[in-house]
């Protein structure tokens, strides 16, 4: 995906913390700037050509100037930070109930006797639910589908991936997810082919992750109903079962994706997504870019260094470096035949040494790089 150029403009010290903490939080496909000179909104407009201004009204002093506006080039996407707490909520009804459609741009006040026909978000909350919501707007009137792209709304995505595989990448991954359960909601998707998470849940019947992805495709009204027909529950999280058949996720297509994620931010309360990436393609790359963190999961032995080795070179390529960026190599330290026979795997799994990695990798980050 092409770059997409944020400007945030205002004259507050509020604007300029607004721009530093969107561009910290910002997916790879978003550029953003920051113009705090007022009256000079056009001309910097202009010369930077941004698709997305976010403007406080303080920085077009007059009404003059702010009709200035509706001179900037007609792809530039104008959204207004307001003081008035749900000023956005019909725009925001618009998206969801109308997908890609553009907004009939209906005049609304701003309180100071100013029309403008310009969506507006409440500029009084957290960043990355202003974030979030600049996307949804942009996403409506450029019709272009950018839910995947934006980790956002204070969902944390962490992704596990082994190259070369590891016997141990579900063992850990589970621990990870059950030291997140402590503290908040965490759904765990599997997508790692014959991890034997059937078998260790004893869930030989259940409905899997190619169910979810079909009653979304054909219900997305009814996908909480959809959700629950595949949901599983272990004691510290949910979990979402691998496709029987492999070949299940390479049918999965970029607008699938989308379209969960959406769905999970804006009708479920989960603050944590763990995701068990199998075999490196199309859809693991895709749920690696919406993820803020990727361990890959390595042994110390000759064979795993030889496994890191071609995965740095992997790596190593510039239409790479943003996962290149996201990645931390982790060796789990329990070993296969560190399970205590006759005793629950899943309890010694939470209870373990892989436990006490997973709480430092939690408190730490404790990762290599």
């Amino acid at each position: 995906m092409e770059k997409i150029k944020l400007a945030v403009a205002g004259t507050s010290l509020y604007a300029g913390r607004l721009a530093e903490s969107i561009r910290r939080q910002a997916p790879d496909c978003l550029e953003v700037y920051a113009c705090g000179q007022a009256g000079e909104l056009r001309a910097y407009a202009e010369q930077l050509q941004p698709d997305i201004l976010v403007y406080e009204p303080d920085i077009v002093p007059d009404k003059a100037d702010m009709d200035g506006l509706d001179s900037l080039p007609g792809n530039i996407l104008q959204i207004r930070l307001s003081a008035q707490q749900g000023c956005g909520q019909n725009y925001q009804n618009c998206c969801h109930q109308n997908g890609r459609q553009k907004e009939d741009g209906e005049k609304q006040g701003d309180g100071t006797g100013h029309p403008h026909k310009n969506p507006e978000i409440f500029r009084y909350q957290k960043s990355s639910e202003i974030l979030r919501q600049i996307f949804l707007i942009y996403e409506s009137s450029s019709k272009k589908s950018l839910a995947g792209w934006c980790r956002t709304a204070d969902l944390e995505m962490t992704s596990f991936y082994a190259p070369g595989g590891h016997e141990m990448q579900l063992a850990f991954s589970l621990a990870f997810a059950s030291a997140c359960g402590e503290g908040g909601k965490v759904l765990y998707l599997n997508l790692a082919e014959f991890s034997g998470m059937q078998q260790l849940f004893d869930d030989r019947d259940g409905n899997t992750f190619s169910d979810l992805i079909y009653g979304i495709r054909q219900k997305k009204e009814q996908f909480l109903l959809c959700l629950q027909g595949v949901l599983h529950h272990a004691e510290r999280f949910d979990y979402v079962l691998a496709p029987e058949n492999p070949e299940d996720l390479l049918e999965i297509q970029e607008d699938d994706l989308e379209c969960l994620l959406a769905l999970l931010q804006e009708q479920t309360d989960y603050e944590t997504i763990i995701w068990n990436c199998g075999g490196m393609n199309h859809v693991m790359e895709q749920v690696m870019r919406c993820s803020s963190r990727v361990y890959a999961v390595v042994k110390d032995r000759s064979f795993g260094k030889y496994r890191k080795a071609e995965f740095d070179k992997y790596l190593q390529k510039e239409r790479r470096r943003w996962l290149r960026e996201r990645v931390e190599y982790i060796s789990p330290q329990a070993g296969s035949g560190s399970f205590v026979p006759g005793v629950d795997i899943l309890s010694q799994i939470q209870s373990g040494v892989f436990a006490q990695q997973a709480r430092a990798l939690l408190e730490n980050g404790t990762g290599q790089s």
